[in-house]
């Protein structure tokens, strides 16, 4: 067993616990930029934005979309709260696109009944499940 540092990742959303394990490196969607938390790192709280949160465990690499939320960081425990999270494998393509395109429907209609507030969120929500599905993980 190497003596080497670990971080404690979790993933929580409101419907459930996505993730916990230990890994080397993390990169979150922080609100101002990608932000990059290794063992050691400082105590925060950073407001996360939609976007890609990727980790490395060994030789492994692993990518899931979130869709918001906060992480705060202390003793090398990294908790991730998110509205949404999503593992790339998880992830159905077909049912991104299908979501993609009645969102885009929704914003088009111009319908007044239409939340477009909503309707611009899902776009969002499906653009980045369709990104993280098709990319391989960079580090």
């Amino acid at each position: 067993m190497s003596g080497k540092k670990k971080l404690k990742l979790q993933i929580i959303t409101p419907q459930r616990q996505v993730l916990d394990k230990e890994v080397d490196f993390i990169a979150l969607p922080a609100y101002n930029g990608e932000m990059g938390v290794l063992p050691g790192h400082v105590q925060y709280v950073a407001k996360l934005n939609y976007g890609v949160l990727r980790y490395k465990d060994g030789e492994k690499q692993e990518e899931f979309a979130i869709m918001g939320g906060l992480a705060e960081i202390a003793h090398d425990v990294v908790s991730v709260f998110a509205e949404d999270a999503a593992l790339a494998e998880e992830i159905d393509e077909a049912e991104a696109k299908q979501k993609l395109a009645q969102a885009k429907a929704s914003l088009s209609s111009h319908d007044a009944d239409i939340d477009m507030e909503l309707a611009e969120m899902e776009v969002k929500k499906a653009l980045l499940m369709l990104k993280v599905k098709n990319r391989k993980p960079k580090f």
